[in-house]
């Protein structure tokens, strides 16, 4: 018999308890109850007292609010995650907690923002992803380029071209040296997202992962849950995925235009002005035969003879050279809601989540709903806009849909 708190939600304490990382029996060490009082807690066979509850809210640092809202109705399906074969099972649920919250932060503000339209290509690749050919995905890559009219010279901000396209985008730092993205779409929200873990983060490495998920998104539509969970298979739409990126960034015609000989040297002048890095240059040469295997291996020990293998070894990989591009649709939408007067204290009543995974996945400064939000600001008039003036637009508000708080 279910006893103890009224409409406790025991898929809450799980998604809490999965986002930081503990195993029933450790959450239970921490408010003094068994593993097995943890699972019929999660199942819904049993609910805290509110005392406990209080615990649970304070140990695992969560609104009590929390366990009490309706978490997001929705299974994700699939999910295209960076090395999933290597990646640990609990570093993959602490980050799937997250992708929920993402979704239910999207809803919200999408009640009361104007964002824009969703606008993939439809691109001529076949269903079955084992069928899908380097011509399929060269094309592919061109086909969105021109659909967004951004030619095939150097992309300004990889990022914001997603984001512009209606795909929104959100950073996430976990330890994980094999966790560099993921991407899924959910039916529910009606969109798909994209994850980037910009913890060490180069700017060539994070222009190529948003790339990379964006491949997966316009040429892996027909992949299944069971497949993208084969390693075989996966190999492969990795393999497909790391192509897309190298075309998008820097497309065929340009780089057989502009890199005239395959050298080092040669390719650092091409680093900062296209935004990828040497090593995937050397990959994008050899994937357009421009180099052969042996010339491939003998660049790649030459990048290890020079020390530019690892985290920030590459010249220019110091953002202080390269900035890295960072997430702007979320961001900008927390924003003109602000400007319009609705406080952050409301916001998180809404959303019952924790500040800081708010602010963490919306790309907020630390605080922000807790200090610059409490400003009870209003624009003159109905009409409510905010203008990215790094790069122009990223979300349009053309009136507010609703005002809450």
């Amino acid at each position: 018999m279910t006893t103890g708190a009224m409409g406790f939600q025991g898929r809450r304490l799980q998604e809490a308890r999965l986002a930081r990382g503990l195993f029933k029996n450790a959450l239970g060490d921490m408010i003094g109850v068994t593993s097995t009082a943890i699972s019929n807690y999660e199942s819904g066979a049993d609910s805290p007292q509110i005392f406990r509850v209080d615990m649970l809210a304070e140990r695992l640092n969560f609104p009590r609010e929390f366990f009490f809202s309706e978490p997001w109705q929705e299974e994700i399906e699939l999910v295209h995650w960076r090395s999933r074969e290597t990646e640990t099972k609990s570093a993959r649920e602490m980050t799937e907690q997250r992708m929920r919250w993402l979704c239910e932060l999207f809803l919200y503000l999408d009640q009361s923002v104007d964002f824009p339209a969703l606008s993939l290509p439809r691109v001529d690749v076949p269903d079955d992803f084992r069928l899908i050919t380097a011509g399929h995905i060269e094309g592919a890559a061109l086909a969105a380029r021109l659909h967004w009219g951004l030619g095939e010279g150097p992309l300004p901000d990889t990022i914001l071209a997603l984001e512009n396209a209606g795909i929104p985008v959100a950073p996430f730092t976990i330890s994980s040296d094999k966790q560099d993205g993921f991407s899924f779409v959910s039916r529910l929200a009606g969109r798909p997202f994209v994850g980037l873990n910009l913890l060490d983060a180069t700017s060539a490495r994070a222009r190529f992962d948003a790339a990379h998920e964006l491949g997966h998104l316009i040429l892996h539509r027909g992949v299944t849950h069971e497949q993208a969970r084969s390693k075989p298979f996966h190999k492969i739409i990795e393999k497909q995925a790391h192509r897309f990126a190298g075309a998008f960034l820097f497309p065929k015609s340009s780089f057989e235009t502009s890199v005239r000989h395959v050298s080092l040297d040669y390719l650092i002048q091409h680093k900062r002005r296209w935004g990828i890095s040497i090593a995937a240059m050397i990959s994008r040469a050899y994937d357009l035969n421009l180099i052969d295997d042996d010339e491939k291996t003998a660049l790649f020990r030459s990048i290890t003879r020079r020390g530019w293998r690892g985290v920030l070894r590459e010249p220019f990989d110091d953002p202080n050279d390269m900035p890295i591009e960072r997430p702007r649709m979320l961001r900008r939408a927390f924003e003109a809601l602000v400007k319009d007067g609705v406080k952050g204290s409301s916001i998180l009543s809404n959303l019952s989540l924790p500040q800081p995974e708010v602010e963490a996945l919306a790309a907020l400064e630390d605080g922000y709903l807790s200090t610059g939000s409490d400003l009870n600001v209003r624009l003159r008039g109905s009409r409510l806009s905010t203008v990215d003036l790094e790069s122009g637009k990223v979300v349009m508000f053309p009136g507010t849909k609703t005002s809450r708080g």
